[in-house]
C-alpha cells in the first residue's frame, strides 16, 4: 500500500562510494593539520616567505646582508613574547658595556676579605684554592671567570648592612 518510494533512488553508485571512501579521510587530515598549524605556529606564512627570500638572496653587498640580518633580528624579536625580548636586549647592552680591564681593577679595588666573604655567603666552591695559589690575583680571575662583577658585590653587602642597622 505504501510502496510509493523506491529504495533503489537513494542508494549510492559503486563509483560514488569509492570516490567518498577515498576523499574523505584525505579532506578530513588536511582539515585537522591546518586547523593544528592555525593553533601552534604564530608566524604567517609570507612573513617567513620573505625571510627566506632574504636570506638566500645572492647579492653580494655586505651592507644589504647587514640589513637583512637586521631585518631577521628584528622579525625574531617581534615574534617572541615581549619580556624575551627585552631580556635579549638587556643581554646585548650588557655584553657591549662589559670592559673586561674595568671589572677586574674594580673587583682588585674592593680587596680579598670582601671577595672571601662574598664567596663565602653565596657558597662559591673553589675560591679559597684560588685564593691560597694566586693570593687576590687568583681569586680576581676566578670570580671573573665566574661572571661575577664588582657590582654584584658591592649589592649583597649593602643588602646585608641595610639588614644589621634594621635588626
Amino acid at each position: 500500500m505504501f510502496d510509493l518510494i523506491d529504495c533503489s533512488a537513494f542508494e549510492t553508485s559503486a563509483t560514488v562510494a569509492t570516490l567518498n571512501d577515498f576523499f574523505f579521510p584525505v579532506v578530513l587530515f588536511a582539515a585537522i593539520f591546518w586547523f593544528l598549524c592555525e593553533i601552534f605556529l604564530d608566524v604567517s606564512f609570507e612573513t617567513q616567505s620573505k625571510m627566506i627570500d632574504k636570506q638566500f638572496a645572492s647579492d653580494g653587498n655586505s651592507t644589504y646582508k647587514d640589513d637583512t640580518q637586521k631585518a631577521g633580528d628584528d622579525l625574531i624579536l617581534e615574534s617572541l613574547p615581549a619580556n624575551t625580548a627585552a631580556t635579549i636586549e638587556e643581554h646585548n647592552t650588557k655584553a657591549k658595556s662589559f670592559d673586561v680591564d674595568t671589572e677586574y681593577q674594580n673587583l682588585k679595588a674592593l680587596g680579598a676579605r670582601k671577595l672571601r666573604n662574598f664567596c663565602r655567603d653565596r657558597e662559591i666552591k673553589g675560591y679559597a684554592s684560588a685564593y691560597n695559589k694566586r693570593g687576590l690575583d687568583g681569586l680576581v680571575d676566578f670570580l671573573s671567570a665566574k661572571q661575577i662583577s664588582a657590582h654584584q658585590i658591592e649589592q649583597q653587602f649593602k643588602h646585608v648592612e641595610t639588614l644589621a642597622r634594621g635588626h
